[in-house]
């Protein structure tokens, strides 16, 4: 399972001379009949073919003969798909993805981690506790798949056995049958370290658990939903996915608000590509917000790395001959990534905004 350690280390490989072909496709089933991703790919390399000198078209030519074999012999899983080769350091990396990638191809000293950050940062880990007053049913959402991990039964006795004088025993029975499923609830935060947690079932279930929550999962709690515990997973997951990107387009927006806030004071902020890459090259920044539909060609330094807008032919930092970048974004992702820094890419709405004010880049900074 792709997980962020796994990204920061793709992040800091470098071909040391040799060049790492990154490969993103989209393995939509419509896609998959026919294996008609292949087709996409075969289209990807000629276009990047077009683009390179003589030397490196062959590099190119070995790399994607190498990548086009492999997939021919290992049938599609999931609904997306990344691979990283640089056959000259016996470097390969390839994953099947639960959710979709955009077709994409980069062929550089360096991987192209950024489309993998937006996917794991759109797809957060989630905990679902879906409860009723005496059953319940823990599940883990995680890039856009469920697995349940345990479901829990307890007795309570029902109304019709009681009498009026002792209807607290009832209730004394739901509270232990909810503070127990509170305790498995942390117990898998513990195994798994989720990111937001959902509570589902009816009402009067989901309120009383949510009194019984700890700090600690009180703060992750992201959205009540109602459903019944006799409910398929294909339809938990549908109805966190809904919680989930409701969440991720809050996050952006907030993100977003407050990057325009800080841009004016006292430079705890940047907007624009240009001071945005120097922030970069000083290592100030702790936030790179990217939108999702900005993309350009740059330059970068292969000595001291810094990135540049355009076609500038020498480091204006160190004075070394320039190198090309297919996507400057993605290259300035990955720079804020080695920099122990966050990246978040933004998208719908908040896309919108960083394009119009921006220039699709902007940062918030870790000092002034």
């Amino acid at each position: 399972m792709l997980t962020q350690d796994e990204i920061d280390r793709l992040a800091r490989f470098d071909g040391g001379g040799a060049r790492v072909l990154s490969t993103y496709l989209d393995l939509d089933p419509a896609r998959q009949v026919k294996r008609s991703y292949r087709i996409a790919f075969e289209d990807l390399v000629h276009e990047l073919r077009e683009r390179l000198d003589e030397n490196t078209r062959a590099e190119l030519a070995r790399e994607a003969t190498e990548t086009d074999a492999w997939l021919q012999g290992h049938p599609p899983q999931g609904k997306g798909f990344a691979l990283f080769s640089c056959a000259p350091r016996n470097f390969w990396q390839a994953y099947f993805l639960p959710v979709r990638v955009s077709d994409h191809l980069a062929f550089e000293p360096t991987p192209d981690v950024a489309p993998l950050l937006d996917v794991v940062d759109e797809y957060e880990r989630y905990a679902v506790a879906l409860v009723d007053l005496e059953k319940a049913r823990l599940f883990t959402v995680f890039l856009g798949a469920i697995e349940e991990s345990e479901a829990l039964k307890d007795f309570v006795p029902r109304k019709h056995d009681q009498g009026g004088s002792v209807q607290g025993h009832r209730a004394a029975h739901v509270h232990w049958h909810l503070k127990r499923v509170v305790q498995h609830l942390a117990e898998l935060r513990r195994r798994r370290q989720f990111d937001r947690l959902v509570l589902a079932g009816p009402e009067e279930a989901t309120s009383e658990m949510r009194g019984l929550l700890p700090r600690a999962l009180a703060w992750r709690l992201v959205g009540v939903i109602p459903a019944e515990t006799r409910a398929g997973t294909a339809e938990i997951l549908e109805k966190t996915l809904e919680v989930e990107r409701s969440v991720e387009r809050e996050h952006e927006e907030r993100l977003l608000d407050e990057l325009f806030e800080r841009v004016g004071a006292r430079g705890r902020a940047t907007c624009g590509v240009a001071p945005t890459l120097e922030a970069l090259g000083k290592g100030a920044v702790r936030t790179l917000m990217v939108a999702e539909s900005a993309h350009t060609p740059g330059r970068e330094c292969p000595n001291c790395a810094r990135l540049e807008l355009g076609t500038v032919a020498n480091c204006p930092a160190c004075g070394t001959a320039m190198k090309p970048v297919h996507d400057l974004f993605h290259a300035a992702a990955r720079r804020a990534l080695l920099q122990a820094g966050s990246v978040e890419t933004v998208h719908a709405e908040a896309d919108r905004r960083l394009q119009e004010r921006c220039g699709g880049l902007g940062a918030l900074l870790r000092y002034l």
